[in-house]
């Protein structure tokens, strides 16, 4: 580099108000600019791929429902994960992580292209009819009951496996694993948070383009959706756009790229989950944050299943459910903007309870008054203030999900963090690894495992709904055991930080 270029990087710190709103330098926009691209494309797709996932079980599928939601993720999305990621790891070790991004992302958008040119234009043609597939569902033994019409309808059923794991594999396994490799020390406290502000503008688009598709009505909904997932298609080639450009530009530039200069990515543990299990009861602090972790998992599912088959009740057309759901992407990105720019004072000015107490505070008064109103509805109550339940009831769900999950995104996941902090070097890999095993699989599968015994196995073709006597119960015990747990936490959490103050 020319003494041109050091002056150039070098510059003098940024004003008081540029580092708290913009700490990016005009030379570093050649960098920032297509890395907060890439984050755009990607939660783009995935934001219209999980919304729509949730039209076609409810609204197309052949006696599809709500209740055929918790069968997916537990017997399908599940096994279906475990195989992408091994088929990953393979890929890295054969052909390098640069080679493995372009084929996964290819992979995905395969799949899109022939759902929209193929799968959705003859979905009545490949699937069977009402009438066989309620005689299948009556012949079957009760455990079966709503996983034949995700076998029947088996388009659908693909369409939501490969949307649930763009998440997962394009934001943690693609994105955030090339940030980690190209972004330095000195940029990634400036540059990780506005990639996620910058990439919810993407969740925000992809809500709004949803919504204002979802208004015709007829053939024309029909035509609408076939566009929506051209443009995910259209993103997906744009993300692989983006990460060619960043190759061939910017990590041949030693301004932006130093492997030397890059954040150390640590080598997470693998823990199994019966090491795990002796590990989280040989420590009493870790088990306190795996709760944690679990009882969000447990309450949030609990709340969006509940949710989706009020929607899936009231609203009685795919441009109206469609519609809910692209709301529901706008309120969380507005909202996830907001929780970012305030998360960080409230962690600064506050105590670790007080900032991890607010998470399960929200879901305890907002998922309470959610259920309140379905519980006051069975009660055959069809007003209140002069508004509809059912319709009141979906706009608090509505506010919940998006609420809770914008404020698990920056403090709860920033508090669950810092928890960690005050262990030693060999508990705290090994008991994050831990977490991660026990807390996080069993969070995603435990309300989907619950509504699925309900629904299958103690009354089979039963409706979600007439379980709320069961749920309700479980969502508070579950709840109020979350806030116990963070006032236990806090008070080890205090005494480990005061012992290494010492």
């Amino acid at each position: 580099m020319n003494e041109t270029q050091n002056e150039t990087i070098v510059k003098p710190q940024f004003s008081k108000i540029q580092s708290l709103l913009w700490p990016v330098h005009g030379y570093e926009m050649k960098k920032f600019f297509p890395m907060s691209m890439l984050m755009f494309c990607i939660l783009f797709v995935y934001t219209m791929v999980r919304d729509l996932k949730d039209v076609f079980i409810q609204k197309y599928a052949v006696c599809g429902g709500t209740e055929l939601i918790p069968v997916l993720k537990l017997w399908f999305v599940m096994p279906a994960a475990f195989l992408i990621i091994m088929l990953f790891t393979f890929l890295v070790n054969k052909f390098g992580t640069k080679n493995t991004f372009y084929i996964m992302v290819s992979i995905f958008m395969a799949f899109y292209i022939i759902f929209l040119f193929v799968l959705f234009p003859n979905a009545k043609s490949l699937h069977l009819g009402v009438e066989k597939v309620r005689s299948m569902q009556q012949s079957a033994p009760g455990l079966f009951f709503y996983v034949v019409p995700c076998l029947t309808n088996w388009s659908y059923t693909l369409f939501y496996i490969f949307s649930e794991i763009w998440g997962t594999m394009a934001i943690s396994s693609l994105f955030w694993q090339f940030a980690n490799q190209i972004t330095k020390k000195t940029e990634v406290k400036r540059f990780f948070g506005l990639y996620a502000l910058i990439g919810n503008i993407g969740v925000f688009l992809s809500g709004t383009a949803l919504n204002e598709m979802s208004k015709p009505s007829g053939d024309e909904f029909d035509r609408n959706v076939k566009i929506l997932i051209g443009c995910c298609i259209f993103f997906c080639v744009a993300t692989m756009a983006v990460y060619y450009y960043m190759h061939s530009a910017i990590m041949t530039d030693p301004r932006f790229y130093d492997p030397s200069e890059v954040k150390a990515v640590k080598k997470k543990a693998k823990v199994g989950m019966m090491d795990g299990i002796k590990f989280l009861f040989t420590s009493p602090y870790l088990l306190l944050i795996c709760v944690l972790v679990l009882a969000y998992g447990v309450s949030i599912n609990f709340t969006e299943v509940v949710w989706k088959e009020q929607m899936r009740a009231t609203l009685t057309n795919a441009n109206d459910y469609s519609g809910m759901m692209g709301r529901l992407s706008q309120f969380t990105a507005v909202f996830t903007i907001a929780a970012t720019l305030l998360s960080t004072n409230i962690l600064r000015r506050f105590s670790w309870k007080i900032s991890a107490i607010i998470t399960p505070m929200v879901m305890l008064i907002l998922g309470g008054l959610f259920f309140a109103l379905m519980a006051y509805g069975k009660m055959g109550k069809t007003y209140l203030f002069g508004v509809s339940i059912p319709i009141l009831a979906i706009w608090v769900g509505l506010f919940v999900d998006a609420l809770a999950k914008s404020i698990k995104y920056c403090l709860f996941d920033s508090t669950k963090s810092m928890a960690y902090i005050p262990l030693d070097t060999d508990t705290r890999v090994k008991g994050q690894a831990t977490v991660e095993v026990i807390g996080g699989r069993a969070g995603k599968a435990g309300a989907s495992t619950i509504s699925y015994i309900l629904t299958n196995i103690i009354s089979a073709g039963s409706k979600i709904s007439s379980h709320l006597g069961i749920i309700i119960p479980m969502f508070a015990i579950t709840v109020i055991g979350w806030l116990m747990s963070v006032v236990k936490l806090s008070k080890k959490y205090e005494e480990k930080i005061a012992e290494q103050s010492k």
